[in-house]
């Protein structure tokens, strides 16, 4: 038996558990035929805050915004969001943070059938820049994201159907392979490639060599979006690899 879920109710207690941001959207259109009967997508993010670091040798850079803590907190949220669902008797299906890496979990293998990006969007919670990241107007690209799909009949937020990054190129002109396209995004056009994501993984991999991180990050670090952070770079362009 369902019953219903009180909308407000649930987006508050996310934030009580530690989100930083939530949001529903109707992913109706970006579904994959194996998950058509959740139409629903509760997109939630926390910012990375302290786990952002700079690394630098010489004149090589790179920024790390990955943290274990923070993709643990995403899931224990996850864990609570599906245990209100499954009281109500609605289906569900957890998507868990940064699903790209290595990772045996079904959801993870399902993960490119829809990606954190396409939930975020429909919830109105930011839209994909120009380095091909999830950018929100607050945080910039200083989050990380999970999705819980749902057939519980959530009344959808506003989405954001294109970019917001207008004219600026920072991401493009700082990028150290030059592996960043430039292209605006738009919703419904499509596969977009906005990297060259061979230029882009050999950076990582350059980087591994110079700074023992296989990291590179820049794109994220000049980003105007949320905080400040690459200022002390902006006037300045990467050449070779090097700021």
């Amino acid at each position: 038996m369902q019953n219903a879920v009180n909308r407000e109710v649930l987006k508050q207690q996310i934030l009580e558990w530690g989100a930083t941001l939530v949001g529903i959207g109707d992913v109706r259109q970006g579904l994959a035929p194996e998950l058509r009967h959740l139409p629903v997508a509760i997109s939630i993010a926390v910012a990375n805050g302290a786990a952002d670091t700079v690394l630098q040798k010489d004149r090589v850079m790179a920024y790390n915004h990955q943290s274990c803590k923070v993709e643990s907190r995403l899931e224990n949220i996850q864990r609570k969001i599906t245990r209100v669902l499954r009281q109500a008797g609605q289906r569900f299906f957890p998507i868990p943070p940064n699903s790209h890496k290595p990772d045996r979990r079904f959801a993870a293998r399902l993960y490119p059938l829809f990606p954190h990006k396409t939930a975020a969007t429909c919830a109105g919670l930011g839209w994909v820049g120009k380095s091909g990241l999830l950018i929100n107007k607050q945080h910039g690209p200083h989050l990380t994201w999970a999705t819980v799909l749902t057939n519980a009949p959530l009344l959808p937020d506003k989405p954001i159907i294109k970019s917001h990054c207008s004219r600026c190129v920072r991401c493009v002109d700082h990028c150290p392979s030059k592996a960043i396209h430039g292209t605006h995004w738009r919703r419904n056009r499509g596969n977009t490639s906005f990297i060259d994501l061979t230029a882009c993984s050999e950076q990582i991999q350059k980087n591994f060599q110079d700074l023992g991180r296989a990291v590179c990050g820049l794109c994220v670090l000049v980003c105007p979006f949320g905080p400040a952070l690459g200022n002390f770079i902006d006037c300045q362009s990467p050449k070779n690899g090097r700021v």
